[in-house]
């Protein structure tokens, strides 16, 4: 089933509230459900805590609900979502400085990130280090990645993640 998004009209104003975040997640764990065999499990808050601690602040409400609601395990693009003792385990080993990653490729190589001082997110490589901010918030991303995934612009392909189709025209910012 496609949904077409009305990207016209009646835009809203400001940011998502807490009630608009959750139901892109849960939009974008259906859309897992329904397009693929990933198997996602139910994460806890005990699972953010020590991050929180690593980073000495609060992480982003919305990635906070992607961790304890589905341990973070969908695809972003072609990047795996990272669980919370993963991202902690990268906060604390210096590379990270200022940046929370959520995604990663296979390899561990490209990310994605958010800048904990702009709060927008961005790409990261192991060469380069910080690169293009793809999105202002982390709560833009995960609004703009559900209405592609919604939209059909994506397809879950078996260990490589979620694949733009060809001639779906859309997506682009979500490596």
């Amino acid at each position: 089933m496609v949904v077409t998004v009305a990207e016209d009209g009646n835009r809203r104003k400001g940011g998502m509230t807490p009630v608009e975040a959750e139901q892109c997640i849960n939009d974008i764990i259906a859309w897992f459900k329904r397009s693929s065999e990933v198997e996602m499990s139910e994460g806890s808050e005990e699972d953010v805590q020590p991050l929180e601690k690593a980073i000495g602040n609060e992480i982003d409400s919305t990635l906070a609900m992607l961790l304890t609601t589905c341990s973070n395990q969908v695809w972003y693009g072609e990047k795996k979502g990272l669980e919370a003792s993963k991202i902690t385990e990268f906060c604390m080993d210096g590379q990270f400085e200022d940046l929370l990653p959520f995604c990663a490729d296979e390899g561990e190589e490209d990310f994605l990130v958010i800048d904990l001082k702009t709060q927008e997110v961005k790409e990261w490589d192991e060469a380069d280090g910080v690169g293009d901010s793809i999105a202002t918030s982390f709560n833009d991303y995960i609004e703009d990645y559900r209405n592609d995934l919604l939209a059909g612009k994506f397809e879950y392909v078996e260990d490589c993640g979620c694949l733009e189709k060809a001639g779906a025209g859309g997506g682009g910012s979500h490596k």
